[in-house]
This record gives structure tokens, sequence and C-alpha cells, in this order.
């Protein structure tokens, strides 16, 4: 007789990636936040500060560990081929892995490339992350189409508006004969 294996435990898989994840991007982003309220420091000692510092982004503010905490994020997700969460990837600059954050690390506009500005479906939101100038946009208001699963038997007429087909509509039930009538 074999032996019962013990049924698999249900949760998450590669919880611990996800956990590690979630701790990266909550350190980058207290970090982003907190990059400009450091102490006051000296005169000379900021310009000493400035001029060790290649990179000018870590000058005008900005975490250089953060950036490196965004940086290892993006590694981990893809070395343990885990999915990261729209939200996570939206608020996250995918050329500098910045923290991007409404009014101190990033700005947001709203723009319209229809003529005329008339069509109101077309407006799209621009995101641009102010240490590298990078922009993701978004659309807004406009409605995403089903998948392709769900559209199943729709159709669309000459007027752009969806029909149901009916798969059961036979010659037979148009006409209203029987065909399935022996001779006789």
């Amino acid at each position: 007789m074999a032996k019962g294996k013990p049924p698999k435990a249900k949760g998450v898989p590669n919880k611990h990636l996800h956990a590690r994840s979630t701790f990266l991007y909550q350190a980058a982003t207290y970090l982003t936040l907190h990059a400009g309220s450091a102490p006051k420091t000296t005169e000379r000692d900021t310009l000493a500060n400035q001029m060790s510092h290649s990179d000018e982004s870590v000058a005008q503010g900005y975490s250089g560990l953060a950036l490196q905490l965004g940086s290892h994020l993006h590694t981990v997700s893809r070395k343990g081929q885990v999915r990261l969460s729209v939200h996570l990837k939206r608020s996250m600059c995918k050329s500098c892995n910045a923290v991007l954050i409404p009014g101190r690390t990033s700005s947001h506009r709203i723009e319209n490339g229809s003529k005329g500005q008339k069509k109101p479906w077309a407006d799209v939101l621009v995101i641009e992350c102010t240490l590298c100038g990078g922009n993701k946009r978004f659309p807004v208001g406009a409605q995403r189409q089903p998948k392709k699963s769900e559209r199943g038997n729709q159709k669309i007429d000459s007027n752009g508006k969806d029909t149901e087909t009916n798969q059961s509509s036979t010659p037979a039930a148009v006409t209203g004969t029987d065909q399935t009538s022996t001779p006789g």
C-alpha cells in the first residue's frame, strides 16, 4: 500500500520573495520621502559632500540608497520570476528606478492628443520623473475592451453597437419547418 502524501499547503508561492520586494519598496519610499529632510550641515560639509558625489541626483536631495533599493527590487522580481503589482509598477520609474511621488519626484499632467482636444476618450495621464525626465503614459477615462474570451458571441454592426449572435438560429427555426420528419 502506498502511503498517503500530506496535501500541499495552499498559499502564495515564493512568499519570501514577495515579502522581500514589499520591504524594498517600502524602504525606497521611506528614503525618498525623507531624503530632503536631512539634518542641516555646514556650508563646508555641503560643498565637500557635493564634490565627493559624482551623481548630481544625490546632490539635488535624492537618496542614492533609495535608487539602489529600487534597482534591487526589479532584480529580485526578475530573478525570482515574481510579478510585481500594477500599483507598484506604476509608481516606479522604469529608467532610473526612482519611486514616483507626485509633487516630490514626479509631475503629473493630462494631455489630449486629438485634434483640438475634442475627444474626451483620448485623455492621457503623463507622469514625468523629475530625476531622469522619463515619461509614463496611461489612458484616462477610456473603457477597456473586454478580454477575447469574454467577447465570445458579440458582433459589432455597422452602427458600432454590440449585438449578440444567436447560435440556435438555423434555417429550420426561421422557417418553422421540421427537417427531421420522415417521409411517408
